[in-house]
């Protein structure tokens, strides 16, 4: 007999983790952004959705030690990214259907004592020769009425 909730079929949660400086990193079309309240801050954080081109990233075990092989991103799987303030900055005018990548870069000390130091993600548009950002024109054509 066939379980449909057998863990084979469980669907992964896809929310990409910056552990690795300079390591982990994706890139692919904006597919949507949404805003969630941040459960820990209490704020309202803006999140964003990510149909894959390339990327990889690292996560931590249940001991919060760094698991070495990366997790590979592949072509068009669907990725998410926790909002932070600085990324928002960032993004604010980068539009659905546009190709964006995000980087983890720095780590930067904690502003406060005894606080976690902070990731620093950089946030990357792509251009096409004529200075033009890039947009995914097949994403946007099948997907005509997001806005």
């Amino acid at each position: 007999m066939n379980d449909d909730f057998s863990e084979a079929n469980e669907v992964p949660s896809n929310w990409v983790k910056w552990n690795v400086e300079a390591q982990d990193s994706i890139l692919g079309t904006l597919t949507r952004k949404y805003e969630a309240k941040d459960t820990l801050k209490g704020i309202i954080v803006e999140n964003y959705e990510i149909k894959a081109d390339y990327g990889e990233f690292h996560e931590l075990d249940a001991k919060k030690k760094l698991i070495e092989e990366p997790i590979v991103v592949k072509e068009g799987e669907m990725w998410s990214i926790g909002g932070k303030e600085s990324l928002q900055k960032q993004m604010t005018n980068v539009k659905v259907g546009q190709k964006v990548g995000f980087k983890f870069v720095a780590i930067m000390e904690a502003k406060i004592p005894g606080h976690n130091p902070a990731k620093v993600i950089k946030v990357y548009t792509p251009k096409n020769n004529d200075g033009s950002v890039k947009m995914d024109a097949e994403w946007l054509e099948e997907n005509s009425s997001v806005k």
